[in-house]
């Protein structure tokens, strides 16, 4: 077991405990707005970013020649990656960096863009983390078998899309949001980590069904 005692709950924040200046790009897209699909493939695909990182690690992590530590850090960096492509803010504009310049107010309190997405949403719900994991269990079986086959520059453009509206939604509406703002946005930051869930697993299924590497534990 590459993990031994850990579960993959329990190394989900390393690659931000341990990111460093080299590393800080491999978190986010940076690009404009207004992109198509094929200019914001083409875009990503020929930068360093999350995207790009993701698929080498998953590539490290299903080569049984590559070190066992090598392995272990690819595992760590794509549950780390696959959620963050999924929050939309790590998908979006580089002039803001990625939300944190755009305050706003929210419970009181200011924050900013990035930040509302990234925590305070889910911070708002009063949730556990067992009880959002029943919340977000609500995948079909026709879902489930969609969103794993999805290639995963898809999940970045996903993530591109929502930003692009929260910018818009930002830029009509004002900053002050609102318990209407997080009843309307709940819904898309709880598929979106359904989604991101459900796509770990079939990325992490994918490659021990082609290797003999021991499979890691359950979250």
């Amino acid at each position: 077991v590459l993990l031994g005692n850990e579960s993959l709950a329990d190394v989900a924040s390393w690659a931000d405990d341990n990111r460093d200046r080299s590393t800080a790009p491999w978190h986010f897209i940076n690009v404009e707005t207004g992109l198509s699909y094929h200019e914001f493939e083409k875009q990503v695909s020929s930068n360093v970013n999350i995207y790009t990182v993701l698929v080498k690690e998953e590539g490290i992590l299903a080569d049984e020649k590559a070190g066992r530590n090598d392995r272990v850090d690819a595992l760590k960096y794509i549950v780390h990656f696959v959620g963050d492509m999924h929050q939309p803010m790590h998908v979006s504009r580089a002039e803001d960096k990625g939300g944190n310049t755009i305050q706003v107010r929210y419970d009181g309190r200011g924050t900013n863009l990035h930040s509302l997405w990234d925590t305070k949403m889910l911070e708002h719900a009063g949730l556990s983390e067992a009880q959002l994991a029943r919340n977000f269990d609500k995948a079909t079986p026709e879902q489930i078998k969609k969103w794993q086959s999805d290639p995963q520059i898809l999940w970045a453009w996903e993530s591109y899309e929502i930003s692009t509206q929260l910018y818009g939604e930002i830029e009509k509406n004002g900053r002050n949001i609102d318990e209407a703002y997080y009843k309307a946005h709940m819904p898309i930051v709880e598929k979106q980590i359904e989604k991101a869930g459900i796509r770990l697993a079939g990325v992490l299924n994918a490659i021990y069904a082609k290797t003999t590497i021991a499979a890691v534990l359950p979250m």
